[in-house]
């Protein structure tokens, strides 16, 4: 009896392991950015916001990272990502829900004091410095390239040998520096600034 049970056993877990390899190489997912810009546009549109487009599309290994902007002030409105197994896409991690003034959740529970503005006490130059620093002494070797402004902080794209190697966010009102490490590798952009 215990070894049929042991035999049965193992048939179990062969199964369960074979069906777990199915899954993992042949699920549909996201593999290329024009499928993400579909799924950037759906949530776009889901939104009923005449205002708010898609700015930009970012493949890195982990994932597709879009900025979404205001088209009337030019202000990064929020960042998303787009699981590239599941196509799911929801809120960036950190910055973009943290220290979002306008769209993010601090300011939708009432936690911020500030009224949601793109200006704020530190400017870009101040930002490229406080970045660039953060760089210095924990990238080797890599420079700040293109800043976002959205409301209340600064997202900069980071440089390596004029490749793009990742992002930070630095906050627009006390100069809090977020390297987003959640990407993995650049792989591709695609800009988008709808009219």
């Amino acid at each position: 009896m215990t070894q049929k049970l042991l035999a049965l056993g193992l048939v179990l877990v062969s199964i369960g392991l074979i069906g777990f390899v199915i899954l993992t190489f042949f699920q549909s997912g996201v593999y290329s950015i024009d499928i993400a810009l579909t799924i950037s546009e759906r949530y776009r549109a889901s939104l009923n916001n005449p205002n708010i487009a898609i700015g930009e599309i970012m493949e890195f290994e982990q994932n597709f990272y879009v900025v979404y902007y205001e088209k009337s002030t030019g202000i990064g409105a929020f960042e998303m990502l787009i699981d590239k197994r599941t196509g799911r896409i929801f809120p960036e991690y950190g910055p973009n829900m943290m220290w979002n003034t306008k769209y993010g959740h601090g300011a939708m529970m009432g936690g911020w004091s500030q009224i949601p503005s793109g200006q704020m006490p530190i400017d870009h130059d101040e930002v490229v410095l406080l970045a660039q620093e953060v760089l210095d002494h924990s990238y080797l070797g890599t420079i700040t390239e293109d800043t976002h402004r959205f409301y209340g902080y600064y997202t900069v794209h980071v440089a390596k040998d004029g490749e793009i190697f990742g992002m930070l966010s630095v906050n627009g009102y006390d100069g809090a520096v977020w390297y987003h490490n959640w990407h993995g590798s650049y792989i591709q952009s695609r800009e988008i600034h709808e009219e």
